[in-house]
């Protein structure tokens, strides 16, 4: 998604209800960038924020303080509300290891005494399936999980809402179990030892929600690139002369779409088919279809977001031979087929889901948070998590039996790692220091070995010993921003009157728009008619446009992100939903009850593509360079396998487990 810094609400704050209470106000000013507090260099050996092509060059400190972790009760995480995901105290130790200042201060670390066989660095899907995947290889271990957020889970996170007491469950970050069939034989086991039964979501699914209420996909032309918002709702899965006939575009540009999506033809005339893979490899998405299918500017415009919400980024970036093998609108006329086996130059998740149609079906009311809380059953007993995938929407976790003392397995979170060293600076000691900050001190445990599934490019802070070019892979790596906003209704009735249920803003601050999807399992009940309440899941895609290069509008993406008070957050989700639904007699000050935002500023994981991505496939690769063990510490997490889903995440974890011996 583009990032805006001159979005312009077209309605006022008194029409968008910004005047009223509602359980998301209130909270977080914002972010703001410190001016002239330049980055300190040279407190970790050869890893400053601004070596290796970092991206960071100002210190981020948030005007309201940095203890500021949203709204609610702290002892219960998800029905927190406010500015959620990587909330301020999450953020501060690392960046201020980033930018060069924790060590600065006189700090004594505190030994604790503790030992333990593993530290996990990290809570996600990668940590917590470490976790489980070294206590089935060593029964007795010992084990300490530590993560700088106040939830577990990572990315996969779940949002609670309690509109007249009911509860509705949705999901700050990670969806879904996406094309199960195609996960590693790994994946896959991990899931079966979890009692996840992936089929029978096509029960707890309701797979003719949209077909009963005849709702349909749409796309919304917004102003500022046409001559006025639109509203274009597709029949069946794509546009067409009639469902165009009123969009603000010439007729000129109506027809070269049509022609591009419908019949399009061979823009490559006189090569052959394997020349016009290689040709398609050097290309992106918008130079093919500029360049060779010559497109108005006005479809450019009306396409840019395409790609946006699922590889986070827009068509500007992303590449075209990707895009042919996932037949997007332009390539059916150069008769260039699909074989059976995946083009080596298209991207790794392209290739793993080459032949897979699955439906998008498999899905906790909370995403991928089900699989996280499944884990916790496993490796803390007594917990409150869920024993049976039947059980996993209505478990209540008691957060305060996550660590406790004499437990095989603590999970200790707001503990920010801060140093990962071998004992005496020697990579073949057998034991590891691992020191965290908790409650104002920096506490030290031992371990006889170390997984890092944190973010990569906190690595190179955290182990300061590493050698340069590991490092600089490392590096590399730096996570795609992006934020998801969870927002309540009143109820569905505007979207029912329109006959959407999904829409894809051509511009603006945010690029989706959609109903929650349709979940009911184990007690849980989804909305059943369009007078009850519904969660309304927004997209917001942070890395900012106009790079060939999607790692150049990462820092002035996350930058933005950091800086930009919750009051915007909330403007502009109230003022695109009401430009969207405003004809279906949505009334934002009433029917917006509720607002979560979850920011990520590290958020996808970077996954490799051509053109920009010269060294993929054939390497090397810098996240595996970046990946390598260092004595006792090994390195997991979706980062150092390039790819933003969670068969990645467990796949690293075992990798990393393995690699331990």
């Amino acid at each position: 998604m583009a990032e805006d810094e001159t979005y312009e609400p077209v309605h006022s704050d008194r029409e968008l209800g910004m005047d009223r209470a509602i359980s998301r106000r209130d909270f977080l000013d914002g972010m703001a960038v410190a001016v002239g507090a330049a980055v300190a260099g040279g407190a970790v050996a050869g890893c400053s924020a601004g070596s290796f092509g970092g991206i960071h060059d100002k210190v981020v400190n948030p005007p309201n303080g940095w203890n500021y972790a949203g709204q609610g009760n702290p002892a219960y995480p998800p029905a927190m509300t406010a500015l959620r995901g990587s909330t301020n105290p999450a953020m501060r130790i690392p960046h201020e290891l980033r930018d060069g200042i924790f060590w600065t201060a006189d700090r004594s670390v505190r030994p604790t005494g503790e030992h333990y066989d593993l530290v996990v660095v990290g809570a996600g899907i990668s940590g917590l399936s470490a976790a489980y995947f070294y206590r089935r290889q060593h029964p007795d271990a010992t084990v300490l999980i530590i993560d700088n957020h106040d939830d577990f889970g990572g990315h996969a996170r779940r949002n609670e809402f309690r509109p007249n007491g009911n509860l509705i469950i949705g999901y700050g970050g990670s969806q879904s179990i996406e094309a199960p069939s195609v996960w590693s034989p790994v994946a896959k086991g991990l899931l079966t030892d979890l009692g996840i039964d992936v089929q029978r979501f096509n029960q707890f699914y309701d797979q003719k929600f949209n077909d009963r209420w005849k709702l349909n996909d749409s796309e919304f032309f917004t102003r500022d690139l046409f001559a006025h918002d639109y509203l274009a709702v597709m029949k069946g899965d794509t546009q067409n002369a009639e469902t165009l006939r009123n969009a603000p575009m010439s007729e000129a540009a109506k027809a070269a779409f049509l022609e591009l999506q419908d019949h399009p033809r061979d823009y490559m005339p006189g090569l052959t088919a394997e020349q016009k893979k290689q040709r398609l490899v050097g290309l992106t998405y918008k130079e093919y279809l500029r360049d060779y299918a010559r497109m108005p500017p006005e479809v450019l415009s009306y396409l840019q977001t395409y790609t946006s919400d699922e590889w986070g980024f827009g068509i500007d970036a992303f590449g075209a031979v990707d895009s042919w093998a996932l037949e997007y609108p332009g390539f059916d006329g150069l008769k260039v087929d699909r074989t059976k086996t995946p083009y080596k130059y298209c991207g790794p998740t392209v290739q793993i889901q080459w032949n897979e149609d699955e439906p998008y079906i498999y899905h906790f009311p909370d995403g991928n948070n089900g699989i996280c809380k499944l884990l916790i059953d496993k490796l803390i007993p007594g917990t409150g998590a869920p024993r049976s995938m039947d059980q996993e929407p209505l478990a209540h976790i008691d957060y305060a039996k996550l660590d406790v003392s004499g437990n095989q397995v603590r999970l200790r979170l707001n503990s920010p790692c801060v140093r990962v060293q071998h004992e005496g600076g020697l990579i073949n000691a057998k034991t590891v220091n691992v020191d965290f900050f908790h409650a104002g001190e920096v506490h030290r445990v031992t371990a006889n070995g170390v997984v890092l599934a944190c973010y990569n490019t906190m690595v190179p802070y955290l182990v300061q010993d590493l050698p340069i070019e590991q490092k600089r892979n490392l590096f590399y790596g730096t996570k795609l921003p992006i934020v998801y906003a969870m927002v309540q209704l009143r109820n569905w009735r505007a979207w029912e009157n329109l006959k959407i249920y999904h829409t894809r803003f051509t511009s603006g601050d945010w690029c989706v728009a959609e109903l929650d999807y349709p979940v009911s399992m184990g007690g849980y009940e989804f909305s059943k008619d369009p007078d009850q309440p519904i969660l309304v899941h927004m997209i917001r895609m942070a890395t900012q446009e106009g790079y060939r290069n999607p790692r150049g509008g990462i820092g002035p993406g996350r930058r933005e992100l950091f800086g930009r008070p919750f009051e915007r957050y909330e403007r502009t989700i109230r003022d695109q939903l009401t430009r969207l639904l405003a004809a279906g007699g949505f009334d934002p000050a009433t029917d917006i009850q509720a607002i979560t935002v979850n920011r990520w500023g590290h958020g996808y994981a970077l996954e490799y593509g051509r053109p920009w991505a010269e060294f993929w496939p054939d390497g090397p690769l810098p996240s595996v360079e970046g990946r390598r063990k260092f004595g006792r510490i090994t390195i997991a997490n979706s980062d150092s396998e390039n790819r933003a889903y969670a068969d990645a995440a467990i796949d690293a974890a075992w990798r990393a487990v393995n690699e331990l011996g």
